[in-house]
């Protein structure tokens, strides 16, 4: 089946210009957004209603009453001088945007895992989405406060996202064993 005979669906939706439409779901799928034109009324199976509008860790983060987000020593990089070791305070920090129609709880799952997929941990929250003054949407943000997380081997990690069991996104980051200069080694 081509994509524009699944873009017609069952019901035969026939978009007016199904190339440009095409393309422009595919340019936008990569950023995490579908931008909808107005004119056009979309099968609610094509229009995602909720997605990751952004994720990262950092080394402390907190947010005020206001929901303002202060994130102190974001990286993608851990340095270690031997391994195993543990990281001994990290923040996760992930930002949902959904319809109106997603107003209520939720469940949002994120699994570590290494460069090979296996599951080192998961952590599970119940989250509910609240009203935005921007574009009408429901916004949601999860700060997850990290502690002693152990890192065997150097490598690529990934932080995977999900919600309702439903695949948003990922984190990737790199661990690395970085060699100590002794005294007087030049």
């Amino acid at each position: 089946m081509s994509l524009i005979q699944e873009l017609r669906g069952p019901n035969g939706w026939n978009p007016p210009e199904p190339r440009k439409h095409i393309a422009q779901l595919l340019l936008t799928q990569n950023s995490n957004k579908l931008k909808v034109p107005n004119d056009i009324e979309y099968p609610k199976y094509l229009v995602p209603t909720m997605f990751l509008k952004n994720a990262f860790l950092a080394d402390v983060a907190t947010a005020d009453a206001s929901g303002k987000l202060n994130a102190v020593g974001i990286f993608d990089v851990i340095f270690f001088s031997s391994l195993p070791a543990v990281h001994r305070d990290m923040s996760l920090i992930i930002r949902l945007e959904g319809a109106p129609s997603e107003k209520g709880d939720h469940e949002l799952s994120v699994e570590l895992r290494d460069d090979a997929a296996n599951k080192l941990a998961s952590f599970n929250q119940r989250i509910a989405l609240t009203p935005s003054i921007v574009r009408g949407n429901l916004r949601a943000q999860v700060l997850m406060n990290l502690r002693d997380v152990t890192f065997r081997t150097a490598g690529q990690y990934e932080f995977v996202i999900f919600i309702n069991n439903r695949f948003l996104g990922r984190v990737t980051f790199v661990v690395q064993k970085v060699r100590v200069q002794e005294a007087g080694e030049t």
